[in-house]
């Protein structure tokens, strides 16, 4: 249902609107949220503050209704599949979510803050997804399913379109029904086994890591367009000068704590992993060691690499393409799949994984989804399940 309006669909002008909606689609779709405001909005639309309140109550109204019209382009798009089954129905569902991220770019980004930002939309897009795949399938999918099924298709979509990253349908089909270790053992003990080593503390740190520490902190907390260059530099003690004989601009800083976080992030797993494990072992105490950090040592990285993604794409780029990088050591471990493809692949469990246990709060169910999801990495969703 979407949001309710200040005046009633009837009585409004529909140029008014459009044009207000139409504005409210470029500014958010190139700017984080906090960074657009009513009167940009107005702006760029042409009409007066005042005008815009006969309409919306508010900024996060007119935001919501933009999800709201997401939602519906989308639901729209998967009523196309009705009567589409089994094989068939799998390869258009993935058709239909690249065609959708694709020709929908500038809602898919705002849909992507959305769901950071209320978090109730992501579960209602990922009904709509679910209950489609439950009528392609023919039953009803389980949660470990649901992520394993989705999660992938929809990081893929988002890094084809967003950083030209290859793709190929039959390779992701072949995935879901066929699975990435078929050789991978079904005990998974080993992968919750242990203690977990958190990251070092450093008792001194030079200027650079004082800075880009104090701007981590910052940005996490308060957002990167809520701070000023003044804020980080009292932070880590220094003087402003000294932040410009290290970084050309506030947008070159960003770049450099998304490459810190990303290091951070990395070494972290890095550290934890059991090297002598099964390859898909090792994947799925991966995704356990990525929920874990972004859940339970440092919030701020996931808020940090989302509002990136509008201030400084290029370095969330570098971001993603230093996890998929590690994969390419790896390409005996895919049979004859494309690498960037199970590597995107397997970072969308990752991310998705880590999004519902960050925002769900039960960290519990990890262990669960885990073990749902080994089966799902050994053989797919198997063939005599698909009717």
């Amino acid at each position: 249902m979407a949001p309710e309006r200040v005046m009633s669909e009837s009585s409004l002008t529909p140029t008014t609107v459009d044009r207000l909606l139409d504005a409210a689609i470029r500014l958010f779709s190139k700017r984080w949220y906090s960074e657009v405001s009513v009167a940009d909005i107005c702006r760029t639309a042409g009409v007066s503050n005042g005008i815009f309140y006969r309409y919306y109550r508010g900024k996060e109204a007119i935001f919501r209704e933009l999800i709201e019209r997401y939602l519906t382009l989308l639901s729209e798009a998967l009523a196309g599949l009705d009567g589409y089954t089994g094989l068939d129905g799998l390869r258009r569902f993935i058709d239909c979510v690249f065609h959708i991220t694709g020709h929908q770019r500038d809602l898919v980004s705002i849909f992507r803050e959305g769901q950071y930002r209320f978090y109730e939309y992501e579960r209602r897009l990922a009904q709509l997804y679910s209950g489609r795949l439950e009528q392609i399938l023919g039953r009803r999918i389980s949660p470990s399913e649901h992520i394993f099924l989705l999660a992938g298709t929809r990081f893929l979509a988002f890094r084809s379109v967003w950083n030209g990253a290859n793709f190929d349908t039959g390779q992701i089909l072949t995935i879901m029904t066929r699975g990435l270790f078929p050789d991978a053992p079904l005990q998974t003990e080993s992968v919750f086994e242990g203690d977990i080593t958190p990251p070092a503390m450093q008792l001194s740190r030079d200027t650079v890591q004082r800075l880009l520490q104090a701007g981590k902190a910052l940005f996490g907390k308060r957002g990167y367009h809520d701070v000023n260059i003044h804020e980080i530099t009292d932070a880590a003690q220094v003087g402003v000068g000294t932040f410009y004989n290290y970084f050309q601009s506030k947008e070159a800083f960003a770049e450099a704590v998304i490459e810190l976080v990303s290091t951070e992030i990395r070494t972290f797993i890095r550290r934890n992993l059991r090297h002598d494990d099964h390859p898909a072992l090792r994947e799925l105490r991966g995704m356990l060691l990525f929920s874990f950090y972004i859940t339970a040592i440092d919030r701020s990285c996931y808020n940090i690499v989302r509002e990136g993604e509008f201030v400084v794409p290029d370095a969330v780029r570098r971001y993603y393409d230093a996890f998929e990088s590690g994969y390419h050591h790896r390409a005996a471990d895919f049979r004859d799949l494309d690498v960037g493809i199970a590597a995107n692949f397997l970072m969308g469990l990752s991310h998705y994984l880590g999004l519902e246990l960050l925002y769900d709060g039960n960290t519990n169910r990890a262990q669960h989804l885990i073990n749902g999801l080994a089966g799902h990495l050994k053989h797919g969703i198997r063939m005599e399940d698909i009717q």
